[in-house]
């Protein structure tokens, strides 16, 4: 994430005559990070999962966009809540965020969203920030961090995305 971080500037481009766009799908991949786990009983320090997932967002105008992610965490894991072990495998984190774009590339967003795993459901609320390097021709690529909040128990997630606009 490093190398994309300091290479992509300098392919980046100004998108001062590209035409006005309403859509941007975002696919993404990266890492979350599970905190604590328990396997056979016993607690654990940590977990990492790979995460894929598509988003889509609708763009009302130059700050203000809205959309729909669906990351699926692929792993087996389980976590203690009230002294319940929760097995979890493969979730699907669903959410509806309200973007706000701070300044050039910078955006930050938050929303409700619910997380399907076949033993239980959550509810997340979702919050991070990311920055888009314009690429040209309605691509871009955007480090991301986002964090969601669990009664249950909580996670983040580091990504990279591939976005374009249309």
């Amino acid at each position: 994430m490093l190398f994309l971080l300091v290479i992509t500037p300098a392919f980046s481009q100004e998108s001062e005559g590209e035409e006005q766009t309403k859509h941007r799908v975002a696919f993404l991949f990266g890492l979350t990070h599970i905190p604590r786990t328990i396997e056979n009983g016993e607690l654990l320090k940590s977990e990492e999962l790979t995460t894929i997932g598509i988003d889509y967002f609708y763009i009302l105008n130059q700050k203000w966009h809205i959309g729909v992610v669906l990351d699926l965490e692929l792993g087996k894991y389980a976590v203690d809540f009230d002294g319940e072990n929760i097995p979890r495998e493969n979730a699907l984190v669903t959410g509806l965020v309200a973007v706000y774009r701070i300044y050039k590339g910078w955006s930050i967003f938050t929303g409700p969203g619910v997380e399907f795993e076949k033993n239980k459901n959550i509810f997340i609320i979702r919050a991070g920030m990311e920055y888009e390097f314009e690429l040209g021709k309605n691509w871009g690529l955007a480090p991301a961090f986002s964090y969601d909040f669990k009664k249950e128990y909580s996670a983040y997630s580091l990504g990279v995305a591939l976005s374009k606009r249309f």
